[in-house]
């Protein structure tokens, strides 16, 4: 349960209760908020609310729903050529255009006359700050997590008012994709100065089109246009981003056009949706994977064969399609298409095959002594049934398999357990994305699932991530993937899918992660409505 990927709970009130606070609720922000000029008000029914609105400090996936459009990026994905490309396409954000130095070094030059929400324009001096020691990497950095995310980075040097360079430690050629990554944005140095990192979190001062208005704790947080976007005129009136836990009460919030879009919809409440002609579903499987640790220093566990053997046992499509309706993929190893050259499809890592699981625990000597599984309750959409299936499956392959609900992120992580659930997100389009969770020296296996890496791993980390060479890199991720394969730390279940319900009003559509786009040209009210 790290970092983006996560869903958090929220206290779970009786469906009827909620959904009559929603209606209460939602009508009284609509007396207060009405339109901005000519622009309708848009709504969004949010799962839970953000934990910070700081782009850079481990952020989970409902902070980044919020914050995608209150900071840009120096480069921006663009996701729909990614559709037809099949790799990483990358366009021009606060920087113009950007050109490489040296295999370490990125020039990029900035747009010119971008306002901040507090009326500052964007200098190079603020860029130097989002990407400075103080900040990010020093000893002492205001944003400690973001290291893990934008480590690589070593210094910022300001050529002069339109061009910076940015600069990596080693040789990077992912430096750009790290960039666009949403833990990338640039933010104001003054405001950041002047409410300090605590203050930021809670008040934000970027150049996206919403600007931060007011945060009701456990209600909502609004947002007005920013009528000075450097990308054009928002097309909403008011943004404001509802907290709803509930997902039937988020669900009567569309039907009752309280909300104009709703995250996290179930896929039974898919069809309800649908029966509806003003309301839509939209769908997106994002670049995130629901995965199962194995604690590597726990008995029995221990024995890398009991870990692939647990991998085997686990018949994934029938898990999409029992619980997702086949609405998303299995995923084939450690690897996304996006992934480009990099990308291997003949790989197969994460099979279905009992009969070879019974053979592995013969030869490791199980002999049926208890392993304990740790499940934050609610945690993740329809993981508690994943989990559940999943024990069953281990059930039938001989494993005794104990399965423990508990209900926080802490308590999961006590001494004992030897299974974990979580989620992993590709932080970018490149194995590096990965590289927090799976591989890098202090990451989620190591550091908190017991993964003991060869020295002999190590080294081909530290190849791959000290090389520019597409061709070593390519084969230095092979061997990875190999390796991960065979030590098995953890496994991988699918592709986290995402469902959402959108009222007809409003053209709108998901991007294959967390974020939720409501840019110009990303989204508009359809005329007349």
């Amino acid at each position: 349960m790290e970092r983006l990927n996560d869903e958090p709970r929220w206290p779970i009130m009786k469906n009827i209760l909620l959904t009559t606070f929603v209606v209460i609720a939602s009508t009284a922000a609509a007396t207060t908020y009405a339109r901005a000029g000519d622009r309708p008000q848009l709504v969004i029914g949010l799962n839970d609310q953000p934990a910070k609105l700081e782009p850079a400090d481990a952020p989970l996936s409902v902070d980044m729903r919020v914050t995608y459009s209150v900071f840009d990026t120096l480069i921006r994905r663009d996701y729909a050529s990614e559709q037809t490309a099949g790799h990483a396409v990358l366009i021009p954000s606060l920087a113009t255009a950007w050109k490489r130095i040296d295999d370490r070094t990125i020039e990029l030059k900035l747009r010119q006359n971008v306002k901040f929400h507090n009326g500052d324009t964007l200098t190079a001096q603020d860029v130097a700050f989002t990407f400075s020691k103080e900040r990010i990497f020093g000893d002492k950095a205001l944003v400690p997590t973001a290291k893990r995310y934008l480590g690589d980075i070593e210094a910022v040097e300001i050529i002069d008012p339109e061009t910076i360079r940015i600069r990596a430690a080693r040789p990077n050629p992912v430096l750009e994709l790290r960039l666009a990554d949403t833990t990338a944005a640039v933010v104001n140095e003054r405001a950041y100065r002047e409410m300090g990192v605590n203050g930021f979190k809670r008040h934000p001062v970027g150049t996206g089109p919403a600007k931060f208005v007011q945060w009701d704790d456990g209600d909502k947080l609004t947002f007005e246009p920013f009528d000075n976007y450097w990308g054009g005129k928002p097309a909403f009136g008011r943004l404001v981003f509802r907290v709803i836990p509930d997902s039937q009460a988020r669900l009567a919030c569309l039907i009752n056009h309280e909300c104009d879009l709703i995250v996290q919809v179930d896929p039974d409440q898919l069809s309800t949706i649908s029966s509806y002609e003003y309301l839509k579903t939209e769908e997106s499987v994002i670049e995130n994977l629901q995965v199962i640790w194995f604690v590597g220093t726990e008995p029995y566990v221990k024995d890398k064969r009991i870990r692939q053997a647990l991998s085997l046992s686990i018949d994934r499509n029938l898990l999409v399609q029992a619980l997702w309706s086949g609405k998303t993929t299995v995923p084939t190893s450690w690897q996304i298409s996006a992934f480009g050259d990099l990308f291997d499809p003949q790989r197969q890592d994460f099979v279905f095959d009992p009969q070879k699981a019974k053979r592995l625990l013969a030869e490791a000597g199980y002999d049926g002594g208890e392993i304990l599984i740790r499940n934050v309750s609610g945690y993740y959409p329809f993981g508690d049934q994943m989990i559940q299936a999943v024990q069953k499956m281990w059930q039938n392959v001989g494993l005794n398999v104990k399965l423990q609900m508990v209900e926080n992120v802490a308590q999961s992580y006590q001494p004992g357990r030897s299974i974990g659930t979580g989620s992993v997100s590709f932080l970018m389009p490149a194995p590096e994305g990965l590289g927090y969770a799976l591989f890098e020296k202090g990451g989620l296996a190591e550091t908190r699932h017991g993964f003991q890496p060869s020295t002999e791993f190590k080294k081909l980390v530290g190849t791959f991530y000290s090389t520019a060479d597409g061709a070593v890199r390519k084969t230095t991720y092979k061997q990875i993937l190999d390796y991960l394969a065979d030590e098995m730390p953890a496994t991988a279940v699918y592709m986290m899918p995402q469902f959402y319900g959108v009222s007809t009003k409003i053209n709108w559509h998901p991007i294959p992660n967390y974020p939720l786009d409501f840019r110009p040209d990303s989204f508009a009210f359809k005329v007349g409505e």
